[in-house]
Parts: structure tokens; sequence; C-alpha cells
């Protein structure tokens, strides 16, 4: 449990916080049901900057996101991120803090919504306490923990769902791996940052609520095929010991098709199937992590590569001209 003084600290805006909205290929329904209750938390007047950055979007979900970017943050600094390429999450995220000017930025996934409130509360946690550079709500919905109401609390990980990060000192910690395609870029950063002296809130009086889409059988092969070639770089690159690591990892595997083909779910077993068959590969990499591991200084390098692929622009409707 934190100090008290973390409890009675009240903020007076939130034009200080930014909100990022990253999109793929969301159905413009559920970018609808988002970008209202962003824009009820965050509340009218909000002057904060609100970066929609599209990662290779589909032309319907580019549309619906433009338009909610400007109905929904009518007064805010409002900007779009293009990439025409899936950058992925960590690639996509590094790149939209850099874009971003405020002193927090809100990470939340489109299939989400926070209640009201939230970002009010994750902003006074992080004012009075420093030493954290995420805080965190408690995460309600299918497969979540459901955390029970309580007091802000330092804990040891954080889920990617629902972040507000503290910019500059996180960029400055090197962000996201970019190593990490999709699924576990989370797990990585947190545990860089706790061993950099940096703190970790859970906030769970505020809540965020995640309603998972459907999954067709394409899209459990590709989220098991993610999840499984990511973590098995994971495991190795921070394990105290490796060798054993990686051969206890490669059992579980084994053991994890098995299950999958024995529940009927063949979409899924192919998915960490097909991972397996990148495990050297994963290795190797894992063993450059450890040997030369991700920081603040690489990742400036990375950023000014990666600048030269994506574009960054002030959101405008359609006909209106810069102001000279």
């Amino acid at each position: 449990m934190l100090d008290p003084p973390a409890r009675q600290q009240r903020r007076t805006g939130l034009d200080d916080v930014d909100v990022v909205f990253l999109v793929h290929r969301e159905p413009p329904d559920l970018l609808v049901r988002h970008h209202a209750a962003v824009a009820a938390d965050t509340g009218p007047g909000w002057r904060g900057r609100a970066l929609l950055v599209e990662n290779a979007a589909a032309p319907a979900t580019s549309a619906a996101a433009r338009d909610l970017l400007r109905t929904r943050h009518p007064d805010a600094d409002r900007a779009v991120l293009t990439s025409p390429r899936n950058l992925g999450f960590a690639r996509a995220m590094d790149l939209a803090l850099d874009a971003c000017r405020g002193r927090y930025v809100l990470l939340v996934n489109s299939d989400g919504e926070p209640e009201p409130g939230m970002l009010r509360r994750l902003a006074e946690v992080l004012d009075a306490e420093p030493t954290a550079i995420w805080a965190a709500p408690a995460v309600h919905g299918p497969g979540e923990d459901d955390d029970p109401p309580g007091p802000p609390v330092a804990v040891e990980e954080l889920s990617g769902t629902a972040l507000l990060v503290r910019r500059s000192e996180f960029l400055a910690a090197g962000g996201f791996d970019p190593l990490y395609f999709f699924y576990n870029e989370d797990r990585d950063a947190f545990r860089r940052l706790r061993a950099a002296g940096h703190r970790l809130l859970r906030v769970p009086e505020v809540r965020f609520r995640h309603g998972k889409e459907g999954r067709t059988a394409r899209g459990v092969l590709l989220r098991e095929w993610h999840y499984a070639r990511t973590v098995q770089v994971l495991v190795v690159q921070h394990a105290r010991h490796p060798v054993p690591e990686a051969a206890a990892l490669l059992v579980r595997r084994v053991r994890s098709v098995v299950r999958h083909l024995r529940d009927g779910d063949l979409p899924g077993a192919a998915g960490i199937a097909l991972a397996c068959l990148e495990l050297p590969r994963g290795l190797l990499v894992a063993a450059a992590r450890r040997r030369r591991p991700w920081d603040g200084e690489r990742l400036t390098a990375w950023l000014d590569r990666a600048r030269h692929d994506v574009e960054v622009h002030a959101d405008r409707p359609a006909g209106t001209l810069p102001a000279c």
C-alpha cells in the first residue's frame, strides 16, 4: 500500500495527459464504444494530444477512427501517425510515445473501455509517486483478474492492456523492446523497469473493462503463434540459468501442443507448433539481448531510423488548410 499522500492529492486537469488510439482492423462499432468511453473519462475541453496510430489500418477502420478522433475529442491536439505496414504493438507504441508531448500517456487496448474517473486517478497516483513509471487500473472482463477495489499498491508486474505511462522516463528506460512484435513486450519492459529501480503501481479502485472480441480459427492460430514465439525469447532472455530454462520450455511446448490437440483446438496447436520451429532463432536472439540489454540509448538509435518509415501529421477535417 502507498503512503497516504498518494491518496490525498487531487488534480485540476488532464491537459498534460496524452492518449494513444492504436488501430489495425477493428470493426467501427467497437471503436465507437471505445472513443465514447475515453471521451467521457478525459471530460469536456480536454486539450491533451489525441494520437491516432494507423498500424496498416483497414480503410473502414481508418475512416471510422479519424471521424471519431474529430467528433469525440474536438478540443484535443489531434494527430495521426500512419504506418503502411503492421509494426506490431511494441514498435507502434514506441513511435507513438515519441510523437506525444504530454507528461503522461495513456496506452489502452481498443477493445476495452475505461470507467469514468480512471484516467484522473491514475495521474494523481503517478503525481504522488515520482519513482513510479507505470500505473494501471483493475482490468475486468473475460479471462482477466477482476481485482477487487482497493488502494494503490506496488506490484511486480502489470499487463499492457491499460497503462498510464510516465512518458519521458519510460523512453529513457528503453520503452518497449521492438524485438517483441506482439505479446510479452509488457513483460519484458516491467522486468527492465523494476531492475532499474522504477515502481509499478496497481490502482484497483478504478477499472478498465476489457471486452475481448470473438476469435476466428485464423485469429486463434495467430494469437498462439505470436504469444509462443515471443514468450520463448522472454523466458530465456531473463532466466537466471538459460540452458535449463530453454530445455524446460521445450518440454512445456510439447505438452501444450498435446493439450490443445486433446481439447480439439487445432488452430491453437498449430500456432504453438509453428512457434517451436522458431525456437533456435529465438534462443539466439535471447542470448544477444542478454549480452547487450535493450536500453534508452538503443531505443533512441532505433527511433532515429524508424521515424523515416511513418508519417505524423496534424488531424484536420477534409478540405481545411493549415493556419498560415
